[in-house]
This record gives C-alpha cells, sequence and structure tokens, in this order.
C-alpha cells in the first residue's frame, strides 16, 4: 500500500548525483531542490502534502526495503553528471533495481529526470547513447507529440531546462513518446499500468537499435487518463531554475567543458523566459502531482 494518509503522498527519491559545490552553497542538494520543485507545483488551496525519503544510489547504493517499496506512492530519479551507460557498479545496480520495481511492484509509478530517464530506458527494452556531441543546454522547446499535448494539457510545445548530452534514440515497447527535438528524438515518454514491457536489467539482455515492437507515433493514442499512468520521464531538467543553470553554465565554460558562444546563447534564452525561472518546469510538477490523483 502507498501512503496511509489520504491527504499526503511518499515519494522515495532515487539521488543519483551531487550537484557542483557552488549550486549547493545556494541551492542545496538535491532532495532540496526536488522538494523545492514538487513543492512549488502543489497548490496549498487542494489541501495536501508530502514527504520525500531520500535513498543515495551512488555512494551507498542505499535503497528501499522490500516490504518498504509498495508504502510510496512514486518512486523519483534525479539527474546525474554521470553517464547510464557507463560500467559502473551502482549504475548496473539501479538499472537491475528499475527492472525488478516494474516487474515486481506494478503498482508503484515512476518519474524519470533526465540521468532517471535514460536509467528507465536502459532497463526496459531501450538505450542511451552519446549524442555525436550535440549538447541540449538551459530552455529548450520541446515539440509535444499528440500524446504529449494531453498530458501536459497544452498544445504545440514546453520550454524547459536542459543540461545533457547522452540521449534515449528511440522509445521502448510499452511506452508512448511525449516530445522531441531536431538534436533529441526521445525528449520523454509514458507508459500505463499493464503495458507490455520488454524487460533488459542486463548489458547482455539490452536492445542497441530498435526493435520491431518498439511504439511508433503512428500506434500511439491520441490521448492518455493521468491516473492510467504507471512511469513517466522527460529529457530535461523540470527541477532546474535559472540561477541553478546559470551557475552551472558559467562553470562549464570556465573548464572548457562548453564553449563561451554555447554559454552566451544560453544566457540570451534564460533572459528571454523572464519570470518563468524554470521555464514550464512548474508544469511538469503539476502534471506529477495529477498523475498521483492531487
Amino acid at each position: 500500500m502507498a501512503s496511509t494518509s489520504s491527504k499526503c503522498k511518499s515519494i522515495a527519491l532515487l539521488v543519483c548525483d551531487t550537484p557542483m559545490p557552488e549550486v549547493v552553497a545556494e541551492h542545496g542538494e538535491y532532495p532540496k531542490i526536488f522538494y523545492d520543485m514538487m513543492r512549488k507545483s502543489l497548490p496549498d488551496e487542494l489541501g495536501w502534502d508530502f514527504k520525500i525519503d531520500a535513498y543515495d544510489v551512488v555512494h551507498h547504493m542505499n535503497y528501499p526495503s522490500e516490504d518498504k517499496i509498495d508504502r510510496y506512492d512514486a518512486f523519483m530519479y534525479t539527474g546525474s553528471a554521470a553517464s547510464a551507460y557507463a560500467d559502473l557498479d551502482w549504475i548496473h545496480r539501479l538499472i537491475e533495481f528499475t527492472a525488478h520495481l516494474v516487474k515486481d511492484h506494478p503498482k508503484v509509478r515512476i518519474f524519470g529526470i533526465c540521468f532517471g530517464h535514460q536509467i528507465v530506458s536502459l532497463a526496459l527494452g531501450g538505450t542511451c547513447i552519446k549524442n555525436d556531441g550535440k549538447w541540449e543546454i538551459g530552455p529548450t522547446n520541446i515539440r509535444l507529440t499528440d500524446i504529449g499535448k494531453s498530458v501536459f494539457e497544452t498544445d504545440d510545445k514546453l520550454t524547459i531546462q536542459e543540461m545533457h548530452q547522452d540521449h534515449v534514440p528511440f522509445v521502448p515497447q510499452g511506452f508512448y513518446l511525449l516530445a522531441s527535438t531536431d538534436v533529441s528524438m526521445n525528449q520523454g515518454m509514458v507508459s500505463t499500468f499493464g503495458s507490455d514491457y520488454h524487460y533488459t536489467p542486463t548489458v547482455e539482455s539490452r536492445y542497441t537499435s530498435p526493435p520491431p515492437s518498439s511504439s511508433l507515433d503512428s500506434s500511439s493514442p491520441k490521448s492518455i487518463s493521468l491516473s492510467d499512468i504507471q512511469i513517466i520521464t522527460v529529457q530535461g531538467h523540470p527541477e532546474f531554475t535559472r540561477p541553478i543553470m546559470s551557475t552551472m553554465t558559467a562553470k562549464r565554460a570556465k573548464q572548457g567543458i562548453i564553449t563561451d558562444a554555447l554559454k552566451e546563447d544560453v544566457d540570451r534564452r534564460q533572459d528571454a523566459l523572464g519570470g518563468k525561472l524554470s521555464g514550464d518546469g512548474e508544469l511538469v510538477g503539476r502534471v506529477l502531482w495529477k498523475i498521483l490523483g492531487v
């Protein structure tokens, strides 16, 4: 069973990294950053509360016990500077846990953010690869599919903060595509309870190219009920705000990881946001609450 209080939701946060020290000093670590996003996107007048339990899956490979898993309403995965395809013990464990979570605890919902989006893909019939050195950074317009427009209850596009050069190149079996850009075809995906997933918890079991049964736009429904959603992922960072992103891009430009020209372009797009510091990040958070019945 999920949370016992009818007016309180419980979220397990699988913490896959620690932000750079400059971000931590101003905004806290990922548990605080995600709490802030979820708090801002939860209307006070609804009378709901929530708690987030953070699990360090990197340094301690810490996970909830089997008897505790079903007490959570959702498992949320943070981003990470690591590559989801890296040959690291903690990443192998996380992918295995994700496949187990979906297969053996089918009533629990999963929210995958950036690296989390990629981990879900690797665990459930997809892959993740380097995108030929192409970065997507800062406020990025993503084109919504029909099902994406239904889920986010908006037309055409969302603007979401991004920071990645790895991507998921196709849509795994059991999922529907939410959005795309010219740089990254899979900007998010969604599945419903009872979907026919292909479980790929090990490297040997995974596809490197789309299987014949991978989902295509032509087979996707025009709309979907939020209450039916089991898994939703986004390549972007709805939890990141302009101040967080500005700190990150400035440091990465100084380190030579990104060019000064790219940083200047990101700064211009940040300025264009005006008062919407996270782009449509709060809208994404609100959709997550609606999926949980709030």
